[in-house]
């Protein structure tokens, strides 16, 4: 908004570049590829436990961690612009501008019938978090993406108006993101008993230290999750 309504100071294009959420290779930028790779970490963490229990959606759990690795290589180097090709293919204007919509639509489809089932078998408190993060999440990428495609095919992206829109579109998608590591984290504290991460770095004299550890009890799963709690 600097670039628009304030005058000329030192570093501002800068500033404004560093900090634009629109765009690559930035502090949101990186800010939000961290955090989905934190979701991925803690997803890998209970796809770990899951896999020691046999648990029938052990799978599901592997799966969303090496989609959300996905994702955060994507939103640090913007792989999904590459699709822009389509634009010429489809003949895309309005509100399909951006053609990436339309593979990605697909996919989003296919992922949430597949894992209707597995929300299903959640807790309610997790089962809640989870569709609010997915709601979040996919309706900032998604459906602002649209209005924003629209107005920069007809006005361009050189306006206030698409600044708000993409701004919009990026808060969504870092809210879903938090409440979905939110989700994660109740759920492993709850069900799973905690996570803990040691690394272990060898020297010349390694010597032998004790930590006293206490272990939170894991809590079973409820065997139905129809109650509403």
């Amino acid at each position: 908004m600097s670039l628009y309504f304030l005058p000329d100071y030192p570093s501002r294009d800068f500033l404004a570049m560093a900090f634009n959420l629109d765009g690559e290779v930035n502090v949101p930028a990186i800010y939000s590829s961290v955090a989905l790779l934190f979701s991925s970490l803690l997803l890998g963490a209970i796809a770990h436990v899951k896999n020691l229990d046999s648990d029938r959606y052990k799978n599901h759990w592997k799966i969303l961690s090496f989609i959300f690795l996905g994702l955060s290589l994507d939103e640090l180097g913007q792989l999904h612009e590459h699709l822009i090709g389509l634009r010429g293919v489809l003949n895309a204007t309005g509100f399909l501008y951006f053609t990436w919509i339309v593979p990605f639509a697909v996919l989003v489809a296919i992922f949430l019938l597949s894992y209707s089932k597995f929300v299903f078998h959640l807790p309610v408190p997790t089962k809640k978090l989870f569709v609010a993060a997915c709601a979040l999440y996919i309706g900032g990428a998604m459906g602002m993406e649209m209005p924003g495609g629209y107005i920069a095919s007809t006005m361009g992206q050189e306006n206030v108006a698409y600044v708000i829109v993409t701004t919009l579109e990026e808060f969504l998608e870092m809210l879903g993101i938090v409440v979905f590591i939110h989700a994660l984290t109740s759920y492993i504290k709850t069900y799973v008993g905690g996570v803990s991460w040691n690394i272990y770095i060898p020297g010349k004299n390694p010597q032998v230290t004790e930590d006293q550890n206490i272990d939170l009890p894991a809590l079973p799963e409820p065997a139905n999750t129809n109650i509403l709690q």
